[in-house]
């Protein structure tokens, strides 16, 4: 009975370390995957934007296809793609007034938010794990110190000896579970708060880049709205 209980106690120690253990794989894999998907991001953006010239929008008007497939299945690209497809559905509209194009700016605006909600989604998957790793990690380290104590001193009570020799060794080892906790929650917060702040800065890029397109929409039809049709409207 009493190997029983003795090896059920080291069991329960052994069990949290392997769970940190598992939280720290978890921590790096999910580290090692944003790492990557940020820097891709990062590069994608920087060589589709110069590419991306709203200017001609106002004139002939760019067509996304002249993007490339790869370069479209990207935060940015995927924002353009929504974005045109909206307003080349507005440019086949018969009455050209302000109010018809102000309506039509609004579904662009309302389009390319959506868009940006999920990409934000994207940017923020993962994160979770990291969030919820770096806050249990050191509680379950805690545990399995707290149990580790409480057999250490059924350990010494059994021998009777209180010596710091016969002390510090079982507490010493217990202590390994709130140590290891504390090494799988650290990197798993300082991971967490990073990518956040650089999706942050991602999504204000996306964000200006949304903010231009809307408003080379809305000076391309105004220099095409004949002023004089909202005047007659008005005047009926």
């Amino acid at each position: 009975m009493e190997h029983t209980l003795h090896f059920s106690e080291t069991a329960i120690v052994d069990g949290t370390l392997c769970l940190l253990g598992c939280f720290s794989l978890v921590t790096w894999s999910v580290i090692l995957l944003k790492a990557g998907e940020l820097l891709w991001h990062r590069y994608r953006l920087r060589s589709l934007m110069p590419q991306i010239n709203l200017n001609e929008l106002l004139h002939a008007g760019f067509k996304s296809h002249t993007l490339e497939d790869k370069q479209l299945n990207t935060p940015a690209g995927r924002l353009w793609q929504i974005g045109q497809q909206t307003y080349d559905t507005a440019r086949l509209q018969t009455q050209k007034t302000l109010h018809h194009s102000a309506a039509w700016h609004e579904l662009i605006e309302r389009s390319l938010r959506q868009q940006l909600q999920k990409e934000r989604a994207v940017f923020d998957s993962g994160l979770g794990w990291l969030a919820s790793i770096g806050t249990t990690a050191p509680f379950v380290g805690l545990f399995g110190t707290v149990w580790g104590i409480m057999h250490a001193l059924k350990d010494i009570s059994a021998q009777g000896n209180a010596s710091l020799e016969v002390v510090a060794g079982p507490i010493g080892e217990a202590l390994i579970a709130t140590a290891v906790g504390l090494a799988v929650a650290i990197p798993s917060v300082i991971a967490y708060n990073f990518f956040l702040r650089q999706n942050r800065t991602l999504l204000a890029q996306l964000e200006h880049f949304a903010t231009d397109f809307l408003r080379a929409c809305i000076q391309n039809d105004l220099n095409q709205t004949t002023p004089g049709v909202d005047h007659v409207h008005a005047s009926a």
